[in-house]
């Protein structure tokens, strides 16, 4: 009856339990493994070799564990790589990915940070509205970092608008001593109402490296010439939010490893 079938289905039930030859389970870890590997993209991004709009990126890329090649070139060769067309808008930076360029730093950030989960869905709204925060900060160096009222030509590099050395003067006492620590205030109501530790709340998100990235430089003087770090003062949790990150394992092992390049 019942125990009849039961022996007679037991050789095949042994096979089926019993472990597989060693070769065999080796092809199946070896094709798993292509497997994985063809899902791993190939990724090189291009930027000078300087923090600014890039480092963002490169620190989302090393949060998330994405091995990239970490390209930097000089502001000749940005004009060489121009003149074959081969950006897209003009600039840098540009993530290829898998052979495919790709631009706009905003863009590269969200899609770095998709990737390393650091942009996720439901706090992209507030991520956002601090990103763009940081966008506003970013617009008012342009006078300061280069001189000139509207940046650089598209195509020639060629500073438009210079400012007189007055105006020059001007834009720096008015950054220095009402607009950035307005914005950055901003920026402090934000993080406190979050909670913290970070603006999106328990979570580290892109817009805490875009900051990081931005509000250091300003701190060290690195980021843009003629800012005081005074214009922090008011703002305790942004400067304890800047220690945070900078102390998160991947960010100073990042660190770390450019301050060894650069030694």
């Amino acid at each position: 009856g019942a125990q009849d079938m039961a022996l007679l289905h037991l050789p095949r039930l042994l096979r089926r339990l019993s472990p597989q030859p060693l070769h065999a389970a080796s092809a199946a870890a070896a094709c798993r493994a292509r497997s994985l590997s063809a899902m791993v993209p190939k990724l090189r991004l291009t930027y000078l070799d300087m923090k600014g709009f890039g480092e963002p990126i490169r620190l989302a890329l090393a949060i998330g564990g994405l091995d990239f090649e970490d390209r930097r070139v000089s502001s000749e060769e940005i004009i060489a790589m121009r003149q074959r067309g081969e950006l897209a808008f003009g600039q840098v930076p540009v993530l290829e990915i898998d052979g495919e360029a790709f631009s706009q730093s905003q863009a590269l950030l969200r899609w770095a940070g998709r990737q390393a989960g650091l942009y996720p869905e439901e706090l992209q709204l507030r991520c956002d509205a601090v990103e763009e925060a940081l966008v506003d900060i970013r617009r008012g160096f342009i006078p300061q970092w280069y001189g000139v009222i509207l940046g650089r030509d598209p195509i020639t590099s060629e500073k438009l608008v210079p400012l007189s050395e007055e105006q020059k003067q001007e834009v720096e006492q008015k950054l220095n001593e009402s607009v950035l620590p307005a914005r950055f205030s901003y920026l402090e109501k934000q993080l406190k109402a979050a909670g913290g530790p970070y603006f999106c709340g328990e979570r580290l998100t892109i817009c805490d490296l875009s900051f990081y990235v931005l509000a250091s430089g300003v701190l060290d003087g690195t980021y843009v010439d003629g800012i005081t770090p005074s214009v922090l003062d008011g703002c305790p949790l942004l400067k304890e939010l800047i220690g945070r990150i900078a102390h998160h394992p991947r960010v100073k092992a990042w660190n770390d490893r450019a301050a060894q390049g650069s030694a």
